[in-house]
């Protein structure tokens, strides 16, 4: 018998982050009724950080982000994508692990 896999390959996270994505599930529109400035979130299965950025936008500077996946090529793309940003230097932190 074949074993499942369950887990999106980091080659697939492009369907998971993409503008016909956010489209029909805006991230903010969706995080915002439960996310306030100064929280800390926890983003388990974070993959390439579709919800992880939106999160640390709204928790400010005074909140955290972790964001946490099994794989480190999905950790690498959330830390690529705030390289060099306001995440990274101030306006939101988050903070990325890799579960083992």
């Amino acid at each position: 018998m074949a074993k499942i896999k369950r887990v999106c390959p980091v080659e697939g996270a492009g369907g998971l982050d993409n503008k016909f994505r956010r489209l029909f599930q805006n991230p903010h529109k969706i995080l915002e009724r439960h996310i306030q400035k100064g929280m800390t979130i926890v983003d388990l299965g974070c993959g390439p950080g579709f919800f992880s950025i939106a999160a640390a936008e709204l928790v400010g500077a005074k909140g955290k982000v972790i964001a946490v996946d099994l794989q480190e090529g999905m950790l690498s793309k959330v830390s690529n994508k705030i390289k060099g940003t306001k995440m990274k230097t101030g306006l939101s932190y988050i903070s990325v692990k890799r579960v083992k």
